[in-house]
């Protein structure tokens, strides 16, 4: 079974609604920043890409369908987002075989594959979900906020998202150094599903990829806020080990 890594379910069940999981995996997506922006596939011969490869589809089809079951989003950087777009009738088709739906975003431009929640006892879960700890879906939804304000240029400083978590640390912990490691493992649980990622050459700035918008509803950023509000104030869980959940892979 693929090792799945779900956008739509990263946040613990009590906080916001349960949703079909989404996007992978074992191997974390890469934007292939240097790989070029291709255009429309023709409809020329089939090329086998294998020793017995019986596909009808052009090469670069399965290879986007294949990027959309082992990755965790395809962004407009990504070689395959204009095949995405032109045969995104078959993909959803392929998909659908397999009990997973596309979610393809033109207006922030990125696609991703989510489970489909199929009543019938036949069907397999293709797709794991993992859910983030209190303290990253916190620092989430910051970024949520900061992608909103300026997502023509959605960078953000490391020190501008450790700021806004100790916001969050109980009155009565003094172990600053340790809050901050905590901090420190919310950032890299956010860039292990490619939520962010460290602007090239820099480890102190990150972009926040587009689909974070896909992560909530106006609703549950509603919700959450007034949760982490209720916990900067001291009257909720704390972001440390006593208020941190995560779902078992």
């Amino acid at each position: 079974m693929a090792e799945h890594v779900s956008f739509a379910d990263v946040f613990s069940q009590d906080l916001v609604e349960p949703v079909a999981e989404a996007l992978d995996p074992s191997t974390i997506f890469t934007d292939d920043d240097d790989a070029p922006i291709g255009n429309h596939v023709d409809h020329g011969e089939r090329t086998a890409r294998f020793d017995g490869d019986t596909s009808e589809l052009p090469p670069q089809v399965c290879w986007a369908l294949q990027e959309l079951l082992a990755a965790p989003h395809i962004t407009e950087k990504s070689k395959h987002w204009p095949i995405v777009q032109q045969y995104e009738t078959l993909l959803r088709s392929r998909l659908a075989e397999l009990g997973l739906l596309l979610e393809l975003n033109r207006d922030h431009r990125f696609a991703f594959t989510r489970q489909a929640e199929d009543p019938s006892p036949h069907s397999r879960v293709i797709l794991r979900a993992k859910t983030l700890s209190l303290a990253a879906s916190a620092l989430a939804l910051y970024l949520y906020t900061q992608y909103v304000v300026s997502p023509s240029d959605p960078i953000v400083d490391r020190a501008d998202m450790v700021e806004h978590m100790l916001a969050y640390r109980p009155s009565n912990d003094t172990d600053e150094v340790g809050f901050r490691k905590k901090v420190d493992t919310a950032v890299k649980s956010l860039e292990d599903v490619s939520i962010i990622k460290p602007v090239r050459g820099r480890t102190d700035r990150y972009t926040i990829y587009p689909v974070i918008t896909a992560i909530l509803t106006a609703d549950q950023v509603t919700a959450l806020d007034e949760r982490y509000r209720a916990i900067a104030s001291g009257n909720g869980p704390a972001t440390g080990d006593g208020g941190e959940e995560e779902q078992p892979e």
